[in-house]
């Protein structure tokens, strides 16, 4: 008989191309991008891992990285396409063991195709160290359910406090799974309180640190909150991250709304499978629940990219769902599923980017920066400025040209407050508009930009362009990769 007819060896013989696939499309391009805003704060954080108000572990991690490593954009992402790579294995692990091998496979070909997960597998920040010790201590922990083992639940605390040190969103999937333990098993809990007593004790020592960051946030963050229709955007992003479509954010909605449905009716008739249900929804809902209220109650902490930790479950609920279809439906559900998210996956590697900003609230394209400053630096001449007119833009400027020009990030009293300026660093500066002729310069180059919305310019460049074509003379314009980039003069020049 042919071995690829045996169900075994066939079986294997798909995960392993699919964990194949996963390692190739997270190294896929992993350097090409320039840094952005949040990557260049984890360069400045892992110089100094123990002076900032973050979970410390990648932090300290990638301390010790970058001596040995150096920085550079593959550097920096390696570790983070290493633990995203990981994960898709333990997804595997944790499916099997969750539910069966069929549903284990589709679980772990959604993650490995997914464009949130490859987003961040793919991005210098703690979000893919945080997943897999998230997914690892839901292995444990489910384990050490089934064996009540003192092993078990050692390994489960130490997956749990290495997640609970590597970003604070974890807190919530801990109360998840403390909350199942209360809820769905009848197990004698000794072991499992002391587990969970002994990750919140190992805690304690970074509480005060963790109170600090917890009372600047409390003060005001940028961070807008959320309504219902950000639930929904959180299990949209899960399928096609920030580089969807209308109508595939669309089908993919349609997709879980289905899911969920026969999920319920499954839990409604089959009392085995009852629990394993249960379980992802616990670690699914209830953190995303959790951040939701907190948000709504006190102050907003509700980001996408922080719901990413919770992400695996709802790949599992989804893959079981559709393996309870009929083999002919079922097949048809699957291919529907993979091509969604083979679009997204493409649409990723596009540099696409869905307008909306709720749908990547804090994050934007990755632009090349250094391209800008090759025109720069053959360009701006002693007693030249250079303005932008978007504030994420210009860490990334400055990173590159290394302290090289006068930057000053532009913005119009009608978009933002006008009594607001600070300054940031030596060479960066927040200037109202009506402050610019105010400045001494020659010259003024001003980068127009469409970071955030990806495609025109935003409100604040419109604005800012709108006052210099009046008060100031352009002489000069230049468009590079979709940004515009413009010289002006004094008009009495």
């Amino acid at each position: 008989m042919n071995l690829l007819y045996r169900p075994q060896i066939r079986n294997s013989a798909i995960i392993t191309l699919i964990f194949v696939l996963s390692f190739l499309l997270r190294f896929y391009r992993l350097g090409a991008h320039d840094f952005w805003f949040d990557e260049i704060i984890s360069v400045s954080y892992s110089a100094v891992p123990w002076h900032n108000w973050n979970a410390p572990l990648y932090w300290i991690l990638l301390h010790f990285w970058v001596k040995i490593f150096g920085i550079s954009e593959f550097s920096l992402r390696f570790p983070s396409m290493l633990y995203s790579f990981l994960t898709t294995v333990i997804v595997f692990l944790l499916g099997n063991e969750l539910f069966d091998k069929k549903t284990a496979i589709l679980a772990t070909l959604i993650i490995c195709l997914s464009p949130f997960h490859l987003w961040y597998a793919q991005e210098a920040r703690d979000y893919s160290m945080v997943l897999f010790f998230s997914v690892l201590s839901s292995y444990f922990f489910l384990l050490a359910i089934k064996e009540n083992s003192l092993k078990g639940w050692i390994l489960f605390a130490i997956a749990s406090l290495f997640g609970a040190y590597t970003n604070y969103f974890y807190i919530f999937l801990i109360i998840a799974q403390f909350l199942y333990i209360l809820y769905a098993t009848r197990l004698r809990a000794g072991k499992a309180y002391l587990s969970f007593l002994f990750v919140a004790g190992a805690f304690s020592f970074y509480v005060p640190r963790f109170i600090s960051k917890f009372l600047f946030v409390s003060k005001g963050f940028w961070v807008t909150k959320p309504d219902w229709q950000s639930l929904n955007i959180v299990l949209q992003n899960y399928m096609l991250g920030y580089n969807g479509t209308g109508f595939l954010y669309a089908v993919s909605s349609l997709l879980a709304l289905t899911a969920f449905i026969i999920l319920f009716f499954t839990a409604h008739k089959e009392k085995e499978m009852r629990r394993n249900i249960s379980f992802c929804v616990f670690l699914l809902f209830i953190p995303i629940g959790l951040a939701f209220l907190f948000s709504k109650l006190f102050f907003s902490i509700y980001l996408n990219r922080g719901m990413l930790l919770f992400s695996p479950y709802f790949y599992l609920l989804i893959s079981y769902a559709v393996m309870r279809l009929r083999k002919g439906v079922m097949v048809v559900g699957s291919c529907i599923l993979i091509l969604i998210l083979s679009c997204g996956a493409g649409l990723y590697f596009q540099d696409y980017m869905y307008p909306p900003l709720e749908y990547h609230l804090g994050t934007y394209i990755k632009k090349p920066v250094r391209h800008i400053l090759y025109f720069l630096n053959s360009h701006v001449k002693k007693g030249d400025l250079v303005g932008l007119t978007n504030e994420s833009v210009m860490p990334g400027i400055d990173f590159y040209a290394k302290g090289k020009f006068s930057l000053y990030y532009l913005f119009s009293p009608k978009i933002l407050d006008s009594s607001w300026q600070r300054q940031v660093g030596e060479t960066q500066y927040y200037v109202p508009m009506h402050k610019i002729t105010g400045l001494e310069f020659k010259r003024i180059w001003v980068i127009f930009s469409d970071w955030e919305r990806s495609g025109g310019l935003d409100e604040n460049s419109t604005a800012v362009k709108q006052w210099l074509d009046i008060n100031l003379r352009s002489i000069s314009n230049q468009v590079l990769d979709g940004l515009q980039v413009y010289c002006y003069e004094r008009k009495n020049t």
